[in-house]
């Protein structure tokens, strides 16, 4: 199990969608996880360091920066990675919070890793979202191989 995931393939949710006049949470939820697939398949590591709340502790313990130190590690061991999701369910609790729960599957190529040089997960993730400052932020994450 890869503790990065969760945040990964939120697949795993973005940097933030400013709000509007008109909220719709449940479609910037989606446009979120839409942004966070692109972002991790660019490996863009600041895109999930705004992600992550500064308050974010996973269901290990592991901390904001305890998970961004690992998708920087897979991030830097594959060249190219694809994630393709699935939302099975968005829950809202108001405005302002969420759980989010999905099924995410990472390819990571890393030449000399297998005789393809890929790897393949998939994991059921369950993320709890907030919105701070205007924009959702992952407070806990949770993932498990389905």
């Amino acid at each position: 199990m890869k503790p990065w995931l969760a945040v990964l393939a939120s697949a795993t949710l973005g940097a933030g969608v400013q709000g509007c006049a008109a909220r719709d949470p449940g479609g910037e939820l989606r446009s979120l996880i839409d942004s966070a697939e692109s972002a991790a398949e660019a490996r863009d590591t600041g895109f999930f360091r705004e992600l992550l709340s500064a308050s974010y502790v996973d269901a290990r313990g592991r901390r904001r920066d305890d998970v961004i130190n690992l998708i920087r590690g897979f991030f830097l061991v594959n060249s190219t990675i694809e994630v393709v999701n699935r939302i099975d369910e968005i829950v809202l609790a108001g405005d302002d919070a969420a759980t989010v729960t999905l099924q995410a599957a990472v390819v990571g190529h890393a030449p000399g890793r297998s005789v393809l040089g890929l790897e393949a997960d998939i994991y059921r993730i369950e993320l709890e979202l907030v919105r701070e400052d205007d924009a959702w932020r992952v407070i806990g994450a949770d993932w498990r191989e389905p």
